[in-house]
């Protein structure tokens, strides 16, 4: 009998019980679909070798708790750390597609019986929460999993990487030295030996990954995460530059409040209208934010930007004439 099946057995008779159900070995046996002699011989186990004070109630026909004040260990979690676990696996399985969904899935539906046993209320926290994702890039399991691997024992990865500026797929050597969930799409921070630099590659346009036998050396983490967090969005450059938007005063009511970067500076104007100033190094991601809020937002900074984008507005205009 394995011992996290074991376990979880005793999880749910104990919420059984405390919940006044008075479960019996006949209701373990068919939640675990075991016989009925394995199901008797866990319960003893649970009252001679754990000291459960269980005691069989022959007028109700189960088990029930003589000393209330016996806890499991996973009880001495606080309510706000169950919810935090049920969360973030909910999230971690959600988060994935193919095979390493489907086996993140079966984990998560274990450690969610185990968690939502537990859980004050009659909702079930399974059907509470969910994470939805748009115009994200799902990713290969199989090459997620050689990427992982790679990553976690500092082995190079040779890999086919398309890029769509040039629409060609080139192989390269790759350090992998973090992997990253932006907006639903994995993204690999790794050293670029073709390139000699730091660049950031999405996990699903990799093709052919293969784990080499080279061992790489650990690069400092401050080498690598400047160009992950310094700036707003995950397209990075070099050099930064400071990006500064007004919000009409009715767009100013819905993007009030949003985190765009840690370093954020934000404004209220006398007429109403929203300033918000951000950290950025490449253009692309903030000009997509910047349409994708059409006339209701007017760049006021830097002034190349400010160009760029009535630029791209008027061919946009010209496309539907």
């Amino acid at each position: 009998m394995a011992d996290q099946l074991f376990f979880e057995r005793f999880i749910w008779f104990d919420a059984q019980v405390r919940k006044g159900r008075h479960p019996s070995a006949a209701k373990l046996a068919e939640q675990f679909e075991i016989s009925g002699k394995t199901a008797q011989r866990s319960i003893e186990y649970f009252r001679d070798r754990l000291n459960a004070p269980l005691e069989y109630d022959s007028s109700l026909k189960g088990y029930y708790y003589v000393d209330n004040s016996f806890e499991l260990p996973l009880m001495k979690l606080s309510e706000g750390e169950l919810m935090s676990l049920l969360i973030s696996r909910k999230l971690l399985s959600e988060a994935s597609t193919g095979r390493l969904g489907e086996e993140l899935a079966a984990v998560a539906k274990k450690l969610g019986g185990l968690l939502s046993a537990h859980m004050p209320g009659s909702v079930d926290p399974e059907q509470a929460f969910s994470f939805r994702w748009n115009q994200f890039h799902p990713s290969d399991s199989i090459n997620f999993k050689q990427v992982s691997t790679a990553l976690l024992n500092s082995r190079c990865l040779s890999i086919c990487y398309y890029s769509p500026n040039s629409s060609e797929c080139t192989m390269r050597t790759i350090e992998p030295q973090h992997m990253v969930n932006y907006m639903g799409t994995w993204h690999v921070i790794a050293w670029c030996r073709m390139r000699g630099e730091w660049r950031d590659f999405l996990l699903s346009r990799m093709s052919m990954v293969i784990v080499d036998d080279e061992l790489f050396v650990q690069h400092p983490q401050q080498e690598w995460k400047p160009h992950l967090t310094e700036t707003f969005g995950i397209f990075q450059n070099a050099e930064y530059f400071d990006v500064t938007l007004r919000f009409s005063p009715e767009r100013a009511k819905w993007v009030r409040g949003e985190l765009w970067h840690p370093e954020q500076k934000e404004e209220i104007l006398d007429d109403g209208y929203y300033q918000l100033t951000v950290p950025v190094s490449h253009h692309a991601e903030i000009m997509m934010q910047v349409l994708g809020h059409g006339s209701h937002v007017t760049v006021v900074e830097p002034e190349w930007l400010r160009k760029m984008v009535a630029d791209e507005v008027g061919k946009m205009a010209n496309s539907y004439n």
